[in-house]
């Protein structure tokens, strides 16, 4: 696809100098610029053919004339599909399939909330023994509910499994999966609401699913079930959550991602005790370029050589 000539590639990710020496190592023909903190304006984007990263400026697409591949060093892309893609047909891959620490974060959520840690470690602060509001229940013999079978979906089905759970979800292809009772399409999420005892968000941010959670679907819940979203934060209305909560309509809830990124100090979010939150943290971990590179270096040797990439993403689908 290549040719003999160069092949500039920008990265927008703080990769490590052995990463950048694996991309490196792929061809002869690779240059990479690194411009995390470098002006966007650099010969080294106005070249680009590929570029990496996460939050890439719309900015650095539009003066990439010659951009040809946009691969994402996470697994949504929403924050990606400016309409230079569509319009010049730019190719745009994913880091799907290697979010392990992500399911951990999930089943930590889980475990947490089921095992009551969360209301154990603020009496811990206070010191105060208390075993009457801090015994919980098991996880096993329960039905966790997945909105987004996808590749993280099915991630977790595996871990759930070992639970001993029951899983059902929904998917927009409701194609039968090993270890899920029930697939269910996007229209079947009052059924998914219903069933489960804890509800995991794991959907990508499309016209689609954007303020997918709202009042009405919170009001269908289990008063004993757990919320979970490790999404994204405009999926899920935020006020409808704290509302819920508030009126003890839902158990208590795990949230990794918020509407409006960071969480502002005075959400009542903080405040409330059947709550637990993280700093949009679950898809990170010391390892994780360890495996994102990678995967990019196997696509950019099938992209010099014309074969099929892995991961593509459908621009207008949004994953």
């Amino acid at each position: 696809m290549a040719g003999d000539r160069d092949v500039n590639i920008v990265v927008y990710a703080h990769l490590e100098a052995r990463h950048l020496e694996q991309i490196r190592a792929v061809d002869p023909r690779v240059r990479v610029t690194l411009v995390t903190d470098q002006p966007q304006g650099t010969d080294g984007v106005r070249t680009a053919e590929i570029m990496v990263g996460w939050n890439i400026p719309r900015e650095a697409v539009q003066r990439a004339s010659g951009l040809k591949w946009i691969h994402s060093t996470a697994a949504g892309v929403d924050q990606l599909l400016y309409p230079e893609i569509r319009e010049r047909g730019i190719i745009l891959t994913a880091s799907m399939g290697i979010h392990h620490q992500l399911v951990e974060h999930i089943f930590a959520f889980l475990l947490a909330l089921e095992r009551r840690l969360h209301v154990a470690m603020r009496l811990q602060l206070q010191r105060k023994w208390d075993r009457t509001h801090t015994v919980g229940d098991e996880l096993a013999g329960k039905t966790l509910g997945i909105l987004g079978l996808g590749t993280i979906g099915q991630q977790l089905v595996r871990k759930a499994q070992a639970f001993d759970m029951r899983v059902i979800g929904t998917k927009r292809t409701p194609t039968p999966l090993p270890g899920v009772d029930r697939v269910l399409p996007p229209d079947g999420l009052p059924q998914v609401l219903r069933e489960s005892d804890a509800v995991v968000v794991a959907l990508p941010l499309t016209p689609q699913t954007r303020g997918l959670i709202g009042e009405r679907e919170l009001q269908m819940m289990k008063p004993t079930a757990w919320f979970i979203n490790v999404g994204r934060g405009p999926i899920v209305h935020e006020a409808a959550v704290i509302q819920a909560l508030r009126a003890g309509r839902i158990a208590g809830a795990a949230l990794d991602v918020f509407e409006h990124e960071p969480l502002r100090s005075d959400s009542p979010l903080y405040e409330l005790e059947n709550v637990i939150l993280t700093p949009h943290v679950s898809g990170a971990s010391p390892r994780y370029m360890d495996r994102a590179v990678p995967l990019f270096c196997e696509n950019l040797a099938r992209y010099l050589r014309g074969a099929p990439l892995r991961n593509l993403v459908d621009p207008e689908r949004g994953y």
